[in-house]
């Protein structure tokens, strides 16, 4: 049972059928609409959903003037309101010369204060359990926890991209300042909220950047993703990444990781140990292959490379994607899965319906969750036939791995 959380559409979660075979399980009860702030009910756009997941965004209203991240740092104050007059001054100023009443002002301040009151729904986690940064690899990341989770303590993980809002405590102490002149506590001093502006301007600027240099959910992460199970992991959790084309959000690399060992179908079908092979085929649906992983070998990383190198390779060269699941196991080891398939490129000639369906990581690990189109497709066709529209052959990925 998930409560106070107006971000969160999961009502309750449902354990998962241990079984080998690929299936299709409830896992999740969601909440009824009226129960969660849904995020297409908050204020701003962006391509990534993940960003907007993370923070308000920085993109002005092309109506009063405010960002849904200068709602947040003003608050539901007189500040807000005393911001809304301010930024809405120059027009008013336009209108007075004209002798024309501003129409628009009770419609204006009824929106702004329904978007302030679901933009502090929606982000009041970041009060008391804000993003946990990381190190991985060297480089900042974030953890946090997504809205519509399959499994409970799910995180998704994705590099911190919140470098450019540092300067956040600096303005909302400025904002003080608006009230400094007397003890009435209605504010006088707009230049706080001008201050405020061209942050939020900066703010908005760099961030929009960054989607113009392209990032995009590639599978680049292989050793960050071995890093966070050495350090957040317990035997037996796991950690996953989306190929790009089954990704939800491309936009923003990012990983999940599931704890409480959850048995996915395909780890049913993990080769028997045995220290003398290196990569394994595993008896899957989607072609896959199976390595464990030594963490006290100094050659760890480089291993590990290796693979994320020739994964690469496969979707450059032969438009196969992959998806990467490693799962930690006992004595300081983890078991690396990479399941292949089609990219969904045209050079495969998919059908229409297939090309829609495609598994993310969750069905090509063998669990479609009921009443989704996916599931349907799934029940329809059944396990051989829903996979082979998918599936890769061994020649297809050569000696590579």
């Amino acid at each position: 049972m998930i409560n106070n959380n107006y971000r969160s559409t999961i009502q309750h979660f449902i354990p998962t059928t241990s079984s080998d075979q690929a299936h299709v399980d409830q896992l999740v009860e969601k909440k009824n609409k009226h129960d969660f702030t849904d995020m297409s009910q908050v204020r701003g756009h962006c391509i990534s959903n993940i960003e907007k997941m993370t923070y308000p965004l920085a993109q002005t209203d092309n109506v009063d003037y405010l960002s849904p991240y200068m709602i947040d740092l003003l608050g539901r104050t007189t500040t807000l309101t005393f911001a809304e007059k301010v930024l809405q001054s120059p027009r008013k100023q336009i209108l007075d010369q004209l002798g024309i009443d501003d129409s628009q002002i009770t419609q204006r301040q009824s929106r702004l204060q329904a978007d302030q009151i679901a933009i502090s729904r929606f982000y009041n986690h970041r009060a008391d359990k804000p993003p946990l940064s990381l190190t991985l690899n060297g480089s900042a990341f974030l953890e946090q926890e997504p809205t519509t989770p399959y499994f409970i303590g799910q995180k998704i993980i994705t590099p911190d991209f919140t470098i450019h809002r540092r300067e956040e405590n600096t303005h909302l102490l400025d904002l003080l300042r608006c009230k400094f002149r007397d003890d009435s506590g209605t504010p006088f001093d707009k230049s706080p909220i001008e201050r405020l502006q061209i942050y939020n301007h900066n703010v908005h600027i760099a961030e929009s950047c960054r989607h113009e240099n392209g990032t995009s959910n590639k599978a680049d992460y292989f050793t960050e993703m071995a890093e966070y199970l050495i350090q957040r992991a317990e035997p037996g959790d796991f950690i996953v990444q989306n190929s790009l084309e089954s990704s939800s959000d491309k936009n923003t690399p990012h990983f999940q990781y599931v704890p409480n060992q959850v048995p996915l179908p395909i780890f049913f079908h993990i080769p028997p140990d045995d220290e003398n092979l290196g990569t394994q085929l595993v008896d899957w649906h989607l072609r896959s292959i199976y390595q464990k992983v030594d963490l006290q070998k100094p050659d760890w990383k480089s291993n590990i490379s290796h693979l994320q190198q020739s994964s690469q390779q496969l979707l450059k060269h032969h438009h196969i994607s992959t998806t990467p699941v490693f799962r930690m196991v006992e004595q300081s080891h983890i078991e690396v899965l990479l399941v292949f398939k089609k990219d969904g490129s045209p050079v495969w000639n998919m059908a229409l319906e297939d090309a829609h369906h495609a598994p993310g990581w969750l069905e090509a690990c063998g669990i479609f969750i009921a009443n989704t189109p996916k599931a349907e497709i799934f029940n329809l066709k059944g396990a051989q036939e829903y996979y082979a529209a998918y599936s890769v052959t061994a020649e297809q990925i050569g000696d590579l791995f």
